[in-house]
């Protein structure tokens, strides 16, 4: 999600027509594999295992499954748009190991190790497959979370209103493509700036995720957060028909786009949300 700077760099320099497509949100990145060495710099308790899931249309996935002893609860992530798991999965493994959960990464198609070619139908197709091929290793009766970051968050979402999970976080998310262009893009509501939306794009976000949703809703997003504002995340819960106690907005002081889980205030909410889980 690295379209709106340009968007905001195009209404300051006067009229003109900026056209937000799906090849401008979805950049993939390289990356290699996630190493045991790696892991247990970062979080010692973890012990890594590789996966290759087949998605719809043949292509091959990247995941690894990070375990450890007592785990409460496992944990499907879904990282963001520069995610790669070789890059960052040893960061994410220290992020959420002392919340004592097992961890399921993967690379979104195209990504990192992951073969395809990315568009958001097909990753949202994905996300339901590595999903099922998870839930059929951990077995009907465990406990399976999922999580997504930015780009990742709408695979969580779509993952929780189609799929029973124990719960939903969804981490720096949108309502639409199209609130999210005007809440990052100053000047997007005058006349001098057009901002065309691809059809492919059109009505897409979280928003008609989370009206489904029957989990608890945790929705987390950084008070600094200029990528995907919190006014977003604030009407993620208010579109949300889980009642009081069920759902919950932290808005993150001092946190960016991209720093949410670092910050004692997330930490402290995720604690509080995975006790309170059934």
């Amino acid at each position: 999600m690295r379209f709106l700077p340009l968007l905001a760099l195009l209404a300051a320099v006067g009229a003109c027509t900026a056209r937000v497509e799906e090849r401008s949100l979805v950049r993939p990145v390289t990356g290699g594999a996630l190493t045991q060495a790696a892991v247990a710099q970062a979080a010692p308790a973890y012990t890594l295992t590789e996966h290759r899931i087949a998605a719809p249309d043949g292509a091959r996935l990247y995941a690894v499954h990070l375990r450890q002893p007592g785990a409460r609860a496992t944990l499907l992530y879904f990282g963001g748009n520069g995610y790669a798991i070789g890059r960052y999965g040893a960061w994410t493994a220290g992020l959420f190991a002392p919340l004592g959960v097992d961890l399921f990464l993967v690379d979104h198609r195209g990504y990192g190790l992951s073969e395809g070619t990315p568009t958001i139908p097909a990753m949202e197709a994905d996300a339901l497959a590595v999903h099922d091929h998870l839930r059929a290793r951990l077995g009907a009766g465990a406990k399976l979370l999922v999580h997504g970051h930015s780009l990742g968050s709408f695979m969580a979402g779509h993952v929780a209103s189609n799929r029973d999970t124990a719960g939903a976080v969804l981490e720096s998310s949108a309502t639409t493509t199209e609130e999210w262009v005007k809440a990052g893009t100053p000047g997007a509501a005058k006349p001098f700036l057009k901002v065309e939306i691809d059809e492919a794009l059109r009505g897409r976000g979280n928003l008609a995720n989370v009206a489904r949703i029957e989990e608890p809703l945790l929705l987390l997003v950084g008070e600094k957060d200029r990528t995907t504002p919190p006014a977003l995340s604030r009407g993620l819960l208010a579109g949300s028909p889980l009642t009081e106690g069920r759902k919950r907005l932290v808005v993150v002081r001092g946190a960016n786009h991209v720093n949410v889980m670092e910050k004692p205030e997330a930490v402290a909410a995720y604690r509080v949300f995975l006790d309170a889980l059934r």
